[in-house]
């Protein structure tokens, strides 16, 4: 079950190197992708360019700390899996850590076995509630809830037949869609009229310029598919 840790990515955030540098290769083990902070302030940067699907933060943060970056990382992102890590118990860092939606509150220093049996928590939770992002590439990230294409942390502005395609190419992502199958997704009077091979080639072409890191693909005779 753990293994699914490996499709996903974390954005660590630790203010000490020599902890982070442990911490981050320790991660390395179980996440594909790891991002690293070393304050608050470049914590939020970091969520905003890379949407992680997990963040493990401090609660104590230069610049700005750890609860506020996850309260302002919960005001659009409900489904993001935080853990947070504190040296301290006061009550009212609890208290304020219990409306974030917390997948564990850990107390410095974690034993190993108990990290270990955080992230099985992890896969399970990522398993039964996916990120709201889906990673297009190093750049290139498909916001589920909003249906917004985002690069680096900003939108990118698609005409609708361009949005219509890259939805219909992430929701059959690597698998190949007929000619048919994309005529009857863009125009919506496809029946009605006769739409030349050409007039797909040609929308496919116009998103390929918006996204070109994304990897769209022709089938000889059939239609395309999105690796």
């Amino acid at each position: 079950m753990i293994s699914i840790l490996k499709k996903h990515s974390i954005l660590y955030v630790e203010d000490e190197p020599e902890i982070q540098k442990n911490i981050a290769e320790y991660l390395g083990n179980y996440f594909g992708e790891i991002h690293l902070a070393s304050d608050g302030k470049k914590a939020l940067n970091q969520y905003s360019k890379h949407h992680p699907d997990v963040i493990l933060l401090d609660i104590n943060l230069p610049n700005i700390d750890g609860l506020t970056v996850a309260q302002e990382i919960r005001k659009n992102d409900s489904n993001i899996k935080i853990i947070m890590l504190t040296a301290f118990t006061e009550k009212e860092k609890l208290l304020r850590a219990t409306e974030l939606k917390l997948t564990k509150y850990l107390i410095k220093p974690v034993p190993p076995k108990e990290f270990k049996e955080t992230l099985n928590i992890l896969a399970d939770e990522l398993m039964c509630n996916p990120s709201r992002f889906i990673k297009l590439s190093d750049n290139f990230t498909w916001d589920k809830e909003q249906e917004h294409l985002n690069q680096q942390g900003k939108q990118i502005t698609l005409a609708e037949k361009e949005h219509r395609l890259l939805k219909l190419f992430i929701n059959y992502k690597g698998k190949p869609i007929s000619y048919e199958k994309i005529i009857v997704t863009l125009w919506d009077n496809a029946y009605d009229r006769e739409i030349s091979i050409d007039s797909i080639k040609n929308q496919v072409s116009q998103l390929r310029k918006k996204i070109p890191n994304i990897c769209i693909s022709s089938i000889y005779g059939e239609g395309y598919i999105l690796n």
